[in-house]
């Protein structure tokens, strides 16, 4: 069993990215991206959302992670179980700090998730409060759609995306955090980026088989070959 869990700033797409993926399990679009596994939801909880005003949102959400939520689902072939979990971002509050603390603790496989939506010096100081840290950890890049709205070329998205990148490995070397791996999404379903949807609930995939110490290697390598990579 994989856990995996979902760290980052508040509103950065943590609910979004566990929301996107249970609908493509439960739409069954999961056998038309990777490896063909079949793949079902066995139980789901986002009771941790809560409503808050529009003038107290820093985007146009209108509700806030207070406990963490979860998703729970298995590989009908093999038998392996992995939970998901999303706790809040809003550190201010004791109630959403003590998710954050468990989460960051018994969730082995981390995801540190970035939006492309606003600074993202503001939000690497997010990870500077969490007290119980693994040595690597998978960045996620999410709203990626929006950084391509607001670029006028290709050349200047492609600058953007180098200098995010640096900033976010110089960030995390210097605390000895290894990045083991990279994503570009977009967990909202926006219509002409539903590429970035697709590798959204493909980067799932990817981390929970690679961490299974005795899933198949076949299988673990034709999910990494599958991964689409945006360059």
């Amino acid at each position: 069993m994989v856990n995996i869990g979902f760290l980052g700033d508040v509103s950065v797409g943590k609910t979004s990215l566990l929301r996107n993926f249970v609908c493509y399990l439960n739409k069954n679009h999961i056998t038309e991206l990777s490896d063909g596994g079949n793949y079902f939801i066995t139980d789901t909880d986002f009771s941790g959302e809560s409503l808050i005003s529009e003038e107290k949102s820093i985007t146009h959400k209108k509700t806030k992670t207070i406990h963490p939520n979860r998703v729970y689902f298995k590989e009908k072939d093999t038998g392996f179980s992995h939970t998901l979990f999303a706790p809040g971002g809003d550190r201010t509050r004791p109630v959403v700090r003590m998710g954050i603390i468990t989460i960051s603790r018994i969730a082995k496989q981390i995801v540190a998730v970035i939006a492309l939506d606003r600074s993202v010096k503001k939000q690497l100081k997010f990870f500077n409060t969490i007290r119980y840290f693994p040595k690597s950890v998978y960045i996620c890049f999410n709203k990626y759609d929006l950084l391509k709205e607001r670029s006028e070329s290709t050349l200047e998205e492609k600058q953007e995306i180098n200098s995010l990148i640096a900033r976010t490995k110089k960030f995390f070397n210097r605390r000895n955090i290894r990045i083991k791996d990279i994503f570009f999404t977009c967990a909202e379903n926006v219509g002409k980026y539903k590429d970035l949807n697709d590798e959204a609930a493909d980067m799932i995939l990817k981390i929970a088989s690679e961490n299974v110490d005795s899933a198949p290697k076949q299988r673990q390598s034709q999910v990494k070959n599958n991964i689409k990579v945006i360059s």
